[in-house]
């Protein structure tokens, strides 16, 4: 201890140096295995005489682009002997059509390519056509004073969305308005609308406002959105077939 304390500096230096080891010996644990072997070890053995061109990577990039369905592609990356890609697809995309944009990417691919890589399929929707309601609720789920209805995100900076709208009125109404204000006591439906490249969708919120001097808390409610997304879809070397988590 005394001589910590006469060497004050010293010790500390020591102990960032012990500390800086400490912390590039960890960086290079992640890369390198126990026995000094590169991670993947020999796995990829080969994967110079399979490798995916720059011509295939934006082959699957413009196929996917082109389909009425897909709204974005993220670039697709390969992770070892994994192929991933990510599609984002419109709100009224159903689960089969979704899933035969996977052919898109496999079709890119060499013979030899498929017995080499396994490929995944990540597919999801913004969900643009969300309502969500604030207010103070009762016990009841009644709203107890001025309720806003407004969509989730802010749709005017969504390059993705052409029209958008909401109303009290059921049919498609493009007004451009993110927002409806309800003051009076009753029941109301508030539906929102938006268009993109793939087509319409159309969202509601049923409201029931009660007003009340109860002590209430503040509390966001929104419309319902359809789960059975995002869903994956993995395909492995030499198989035929994508397997997805929603069929597992």
């Amino acid at each position: 201890m005394d001589f910590i304390k006469k060497h004050k500096l010293t010790t500390f230096i020591i102990f960032v140096y012990i500390v800086i080891i400490g912390f590039l010996f960890f960086i290079y644990s992640m890369f390198v295995s126990s026995n000094g072997m590169p991670v993947y070890g020999d796995r990829l053995d080969g994967i110079d005489e399979v490798q995916i061109t720059d011509e295939q990577y934006d082959k699957i990039v413009t196929d996917l682009n082109s389909e009425e369905t897909v709204i974005s592609v993220l670039d697709p990356k390969l992770g070892g002997k994994i192929l991933s890609v990510i599609i984002t697809v419109g709100d009224n995309v159903d689960i089969a059509t979704a899933k035969s944009l996977a052919n898109k990417v496999d079709n890119a691919l060499t013979e030899e390519q498929k017995n080499f890589f396994d490929i995944e399929v990540f597919i999801k929707k913004d969900y643009n056509c969300v309502l969500e309601a604030t207010g103070t609720i009762d016990d009841e789920g009644n709203f107890t004073g001025p309720v806003t209805v407004k969509f989730r995100n802010d749709l005017s900076k969504n390059g993705n969305i052409n029209n958008y709208g909401i109303s009290n009125n059921e049919n498609i109404d493009y007004n451009n308005n993110q927002e409806y204000k309800i003051t009076d006591d009753g029941t109301y439906i508030i539906y929102g609308f938006t268009q993109d490249k793939v087509g319409e969708s159309k969202c509601s919120l049923k409201i029931t406002k009660k007003t009340s001097e109860e002590v209430t808390s503040e509390e966001t409610i929104k419309s319902l959105t359809n789960e059975s997304f995002p869903i994956i879809g993995y395909k492995r070397k030499q198989t035929n077939d994508f397997v997805w988590t929603k069929d597992r």
